[in-house]
């Protein structure tokens, strides 16, 4: 098919709107694609070939030799980005995961459930306070993780407000492409801002976190630099916060489009997992996953994707496949293969907290459904235009007692 009649991953409509028909388009006719010309990233956007190069042990963040995309200069971004665990290589990421690795498992996730539970008790207590009309995601799905996130890194709340503002411009650090000057300028503006704020975190912090006070000691063995303490901190912060806002709101979203989805599940609390999973499946926090080629791929179609290509895995269409998913617009929460979604990434860079993001997505659910005996769309929601990240700028909500 040629390629004008392929959606146009750039239309403000597409970045903002429901991707289903666009992704369907993509896996059925271009399954495999470059986005333009001479050395443009590459698509791929079904199941199976989004697993292929995910779980690649051979691919890379960036290329042979390079630790940072030249556009992004040698300013605070980029020494962020060296040791932003989620975008090194190994042996770096090798490294760096295995200094904080051991706290991201299931059985340290679940002696956290309690702190998420109660911070979400905390913040429905003041959604109830407000007459059940609030934004779902201003007002509940971004104070959420402070509970979990306060016993990691230590930062106090007071300080929440100040971390989150500017939050949303330091995903810039993730493009694939280049960034015009202005962006790019703002994105060292950010960076310096949370490496300054986590060095003064330290230098105020008497009694430091199990975290804290591993990757301390790992700098004082000289494991770590102090950039990579600093990045590392910020990535908790960044990671545990940006999934989990994401994926609560997605979810609150989930309930108000699909009648009768919210009282099934308030029936039969046992479906809170599943919905979870259909939530990260239907709605993944993280649309696209870059990768770098060290090798041809031979995709499903037969088209040859060419080594040293930058691929980008389409997490939230592969979620779509119906050769993996029957019916894949349905949102079953008793669904039996809805945890296979591609939603935290595979392979080396298969994401470190997942666990900790299902726990605290599990008890948002379950403390809504318990609390509240309706749940129902008040507003206009909105998205950000993102590719990779179209989280929920906002999402108006009704909620009864």
């Amino acid at each position: 098919m040629p390629t004008t009649a392929l959606p146009d991953l750039h239309d403000p409509a597409f970045l903002v709107g429901d991707r289903h028909e666009a992704y369907r388009l993509l896996r059925d006719t271009a399954p495999a694609i470059p986005l333009g010309d001479g050395g443009a990233p590459w698509v791929v956007s079904r199941y199976v070939d989004v697993q292929a190069v995910l779980r690649d042990t051979t691919s890379r963040m960036h290329p042979a030799g390079v630790d940072a995309p030249a556009w992004m200069g040698s300013g605070p971004a980029a020494r962020r980005l060296r040791a932003n665990m989620v975008q090194t290589d190994r042996p770096v990421h090798t490294r760096l995961r295995g200094v904080v690795g051991p706290l991201f498992t299931a059985r340290p996730a679940e002696r956290m459930r309690a702190a998420a539970a109660a911070e979400v008790e905390v913040e429905l207590d003041a959604v109830a306070a407000r007459g059940g009309v609030f934004d779902a995601v201003t007002d509940l799905a971004a104070r959420v993780p402070k509970g979990v996130l306060r016993l990691l890194v230590g930062m106090p709340d007071e300080d929440w407000a100040d971390l989150l503002r500017v939050q949303t411009d330091f995903l810039m650090i993730f493009s694939p492409f280049p960034l015009p000057d202005e962006q790019r300028a703002r994105l060292d503006e950010v960076a310096q801002f949370y490496l300054d704020y986590f060095d003064g975190l330290l230098g105020r912090t008497a009694e430091p976190t199990e975290l804290v006070r591993r990757l301390l000691d790992a700098e004082e063995a000289g494991d770590l630099s102090r950039d990579e303490v600093l990045s590392l901190m910020h990535t908790v912060l960044d990671a545990g916060f940006e999934t989990t806002r994401t994926s609560i709101s997605n979810a609150i979203e989930l309930f108000t489009a699909e009648p009768g989805l919210f009282d099934r599940v308030r029936a039969d609390t046992a479906l809170v997992p599943g919905v979870v999973e259909e939530t990260l499946r239907l709605r993944a926090p993280v649309q696209t996953i870059p990768r770098i080629l060290t090798a041809d791929h031979t995709a499903s179609d037969g088209t040859v994707v060419p080594s040293g290509a930058t691929v980008l895995c389409a997490a939230g269409a592969a979620n779509l496949d119906e050769s993996v998913f029957p019916d894949p617009a349905v949102a079953d929460p008793a669904r039996p293969n809805a945890g296979r979604h591609t939603s935290f990434g595979g392979g080396l860079h298969h994401c470190l907290g997942a666990p900790l993001a299902r726990v605290q997505l599990q008890e948002a659910v379950l403390g809504l459904v318990r609390r509240f005996s309706a749940i129902e769309a008040a507003g206009e929601s909105a998205r950000y235009p993102s590719l990779m990240f179209p989280s929920l700028r906002t999402l108006p909500v009704r909620v009864r007692a």
